[in-house]
């Protein structure tokens, strides 16, 4: 008799925690990485720098003077420019778009 009141509650709760199981949702974060080439920078005169660049400089950073500039072995650009007290190191396509 004992046996039968134990094994009818444990039915009792495994019944009325079905409806329960059945609306539980579960959430799953899906997270995706990326990982860029690290980019291998050279030390370039800033006179070779390509014309695109150097008139996106002129134009956009006009005031500023170039203080170092590097091709990277993708063939970007990195230029490092300062103007007062603020540098700042910007990147470029070989088209002279800035890479932000």
């Amino acid at each position: 008799m004992k046996k039968l009141m134990i094994l009818s509650a444990a039915a009792l709760a495994i019944f009325l925690a079905m409806p329960q199981l059945a609306e539980a949702t579960t959430t799953q974060n899906n997270i995706t990485l990326t990982q860029e080439k690290a980019v291998k920078y050279t030390e370039i005169p800033a006179a070779n720098l390509p014309a695109p660049v150097a008139a996106a400089l002129a134009k956009d950073y006009a005031g500023y003077a170039i203080d170092m500039a590097f091709l990277g072995d993708d063939g970007t650009f990195k230029v490092a420019i300062s103007k007062d007290a603020v540098k700042t190191v910007l990147r470029f396509t070989s088209k002279g778009e800035l890479i932000k």
